[in-house]
């Protein structure tokens, strides 16, 4: 289950703890992840609209280096070898649709075989660490 507060303002950059039950787990979820955070990575949405009672559906592409300036997998700032933090740093012109793609991303994570724990782990609008 995906933990984190009610977020009122946008940040820039948001992180995530991702907790597994062994650095062995971590490490072969973050290898599956790194495909899934490629800036290029390209999600469809299907939207449904009905103007004037007709039915329509369409797909929209969303990549998301068009939502992201990086998405970075980091050590855990515990030091902790079963964990590690999944840092989203914001594009300033993102729509609102980075969100989805970030729990889109989250939600892949929960159903991976590591069945790792997420909790929110830093947001804001300075950067978690100052490398980033």
């Amino acid at each position: 289950m995906i933990r984190a507060p009610i977020m009122r303002q946008t940040p820039t950059y948001t992180a995530w703890k991702i907790t597994c039950h062994s650095p062995e787990e971590a490490r072969a979820l973050q290898e599956r992840l790194s495909s899934r955070i490629e800036l290029d990575r390209v999600s469809t949405d299907t939207v449904r609209v009905a103007p004037n009672g007709v039915d329509q559906v369409q797909t929209v592409p969303h990549r998301l280096g068009d939502y992201f300036a990086a998405i970075r997998m980091l050590p855990d700032s515990q030091a902790n070898p079963a964990s590690f933090r999944l840092v989203f740093h914001r594009r300033p012109e993102a729509g609102r649709f980075w969100k989805d793609l970030m729990v889109n991303i989250l939600q892949e994570i929960e159903t991976t075989p590591q069945k790792a724990s997420i909790d929110l782990d830093w947001k804001g609008d300075t950067s978690p660490l100052p490398s980033i």
